[in-house]
């Protein structure tokens, strides 16, 4: 199974999950592309998959990188974003334009087919650390 990267699928909607950081003038996210029914959504990206303008979006203090405080803010309010309801869990439902169901069970790690932010969080900040090639703590 390929490796689950999250965090890349929520960059690559336009990264308009931004506008929960406290960075000034955030963009608003493109409506998620639903993959048609009977077909599965699109793979994950490597980590090294995320893009200079993505990061650049993140990069909040303007210093050239994305450190992890500034990563995982941004995951925060992806994953308040995402969780429309604002019962503290993410369905596949709710993620199945992100990830595909093997994915999403990669994500899932205590099987009750949902995802916590624990879970979450858990996960896009082991993303983080497999994009890190430097392990400096900086995404360039």
């Amino acid at each position: 199974m390929r490796r689950t990267m999250i965090a890349t699928g929520f960059l690559l909607l336009g990264t308009g999950f931004a506008a929960a950081q406290q960075a000034p003038a955030p963009q608003q996210a493109p409506a998620p592309q639903q993959a048609p029914t009977g077909q599965q959504a699109p793979a994950a990206q490597d980590p090294s998959a995320i893009h200079e303008g993505h990061l650049n979006q993140l990069d909040t203090n303007k210093d050239g990188s994305v450190d992890q405080a500034e990563y995982q803010t941004f995951m925060t309010g992806a994953f308040a974003r995402l969780d429309t309801n604002g019962d503290g869990f993410l369905s596949q439902s709710d993620l199945a334009s992100l990830l595909t169901p093997q994915q999403f069970a990669t994500v899932d790690a205590n099987g009750d087919g949902r995802v916590s932010r624990e879970e979450f969080m858990g996960q896009v900040m082991k993303d983080f650390a497999a994009a890190d090639r430097t392990r400096d703590g900086q995404l360039k």
